[in-house]
């Protein structure tokens, strides 16, 4: 595993008997999440934190809502992120235009900037899985059932933390590997051997939630009450896997890794039966109780996150009715423009209402997303007539519009998944990641003379000066 610089020290906490290494970074996480349930959390005092904690349930409970907290954590930094890379929103903070400019108006994104982000966090929670994972494993007080729902459950969170870092660096790669011994730097793999890696840890924790039982140690919390259960869970897990797989099938694998994506989908929880909900799935709460956390992208938390008015402009119609799409999300805002305006940038009227309350949850994945990568993985195999019948019924079901014919072929069939991933996924932090895997960044706009595409993100300038004394192959690439 990468160590980023920040949390690089060492840091040693006992659990029962064992002793445990740790990033200060996942030490500190251990003391906040210690004592909080899945829903209210408590602050603790950090000016005396405890060293020695004796491992039972609750402190079980208390590790595996971390992992949850700290994932939850990331999100909504990499909605913003991706949201402006791939042109549906802008972050325009009239005090600071590198909101705007380190973003957008640099061809190489800047490693100490704004843009760098989604990094260090993701990887302590990596740590945090591991860790979760040593616990468990010496956890006598735990049924092998119970170990093994578990383990599922926190390698299933370790692979979807690496599987956001990867959807940012995309060819940078990434490291994968952690080591909990020596806390040393893990050397980087390739894109593809980081997606193969996501995949095997899915299937694993697949292998473990099935001997799972019929309950974890353990509640998720009310976000996540649809997959409280280690055979729930896997529908959640499969829909994960069949996410990595699809992306990695664009980019590569191709027949094999959609013809496994489909397969993984069969055990999710997609389902595009009449009258299925398509906000249906797994998703990350908030709230106003002491110690929790607010949404960071609500309209209350971030007013100033507003919407690209491509938008609005790209949107397809039923007759004189907008996509029911559009409607539900964006709203008609004054006029609202980037500081520097207009060399900085273009003003819009269209701001978001998805996020309106400081509390509203955001989703992990839901049954819209599940319904169009089956979808998208059917159009990876050609198989177009069977990909058909889902684009219909999310565009007809979510956006009120007609349904479309057979595509001619699959360039068209692509250009019409993407619209509908485009609308039905928005600000769900997809677009960016969705078409630069189909060789679309073309497609973005460039709103004005010296803005660029993004391909991805820089790892961060900590990072690299971290791994500028070491080796040459423990040196970060992309790094100046």
């Amino acid at each position: 595993m990468t160590i980023p610089f920040a949390a690089s020290l060492h840091s040693t906490f006992r659990i029962g008997d064992g002793m445990i290494r740790s990033s200060v970074a996942a030490a500190l996480a251990v003391v906040l999440f210690t004592g909080c349930k899945a829903d209210a959390l408590n602050v603790p005092n950090f000016n005396a934190p405890s060293t020695t904690t004796t491992a039972d349930v609750a402190l079980v409970q208390s590790l595996a809502s971390g992992i949850l907290i700290a994932n939850r954590g990331g999100l909504p930094g990499l909605i913003s992120d991706v949201g402006i890379f791939g042109r549906e929103s802008f972050n325009y903070t009239p005090t600071d235009g590198r909101n705007t400019s380190n973003y957008l108006a640099v061809a190489q994104l800047d490693n100490a900037g704004f843009a760098s982000g989604g990094w260090t966090g993701r990887f302590v929670n990596m740590r945090n899985a591991a860790n979760f994972l040593e616990i468990v494993g010496a956890a006598g007080f735990l049924s092998d059932a119970e170990k093994n729902a578990s383990r599922g459950f926190a390698k299933t969170f370790r692979a979807l933390e690496v599987l956001y870092v990867l959807s940012q660096r995309d060819t940078l790669g990434m490291p994968v590997a952690i080591d909990l011994v020596a806390n040393l730097p893990q050397r980087f793999v390739t894109r593809d051997s980081a997606y193969k890696f996501v995949t095997a840890l899915l299937d694993e924790a697949a292998t473990n939630l099935s001997a799972g039982g019929a309950s974890f140690p353990f509640s998720l919390g009310a976000g996540f009450a649809a997959f409280g259960t280690p055979a729930n869970f896997l529908k959640l897990n499969r829909g994960i896997a069949a996410r990595a797989l699809v992306y990695r099938g664009t980019l590569g694998c191709g027949a094999p890794c959609f013809t496994q994506a489909l397969t993984a989908l069969s055990g999710s929880f997609v389902s595009a039966a009449a009258g299925a909900d398509l906000r249906a799935g797994a998703y990350h709460v908030y709230s106003t109780a002491a110690g929790d956390a607010l949404n960071g992208i609500s309209n209350q938390v971030s007013p100033d996150q507003v919407a690209h008015p491509s938008i609005v402009t790209d949107a397809q119609s039923n007759g004189a009715v907008p996509d029911l799409r559009l409607t539900a999300k964006t709203l008609t805002i004054p006029s609202k423009t980037p500081p520097g305006f207009p060399v900085a940038g273009i003003a819009t009227t269209v701001g978001f209402k998805i996020y309106p309350t400081n509390v509203t949850s955001v989703p992990l994945m839901r049954n819209e997303e599940l319904i169009l990568l089956r979808a998208e993985a059917n159009i990876g195999l050609n198989n177009l007539a069977a990909a058909l019948p889902d684009i219909n019924f999310v565009r007809t079901t979510s956006g009120g519009l007609p349904g479309v014919g057979l595509w001619a072929n699959q360039t068209d069939a692509v250009t019409s998944l993407l619209y509908e991933k485009r609308y039905s996924l928005l600000f769900e932090g997809h677009r960016w990641i969705d078409v630069r895997r189909w060789n679309r960044l073309n497609t973005l706009p460039l709103d004005v003379a010296g803005h660029f595409r993004i391909k991805v993100q820089p790892v961060p300038q900590a990072e690299c000066l971290f791994r500028a004394r070491l080796a040459a192959d423990l040196q970060g690439p992309g790094c100046p």
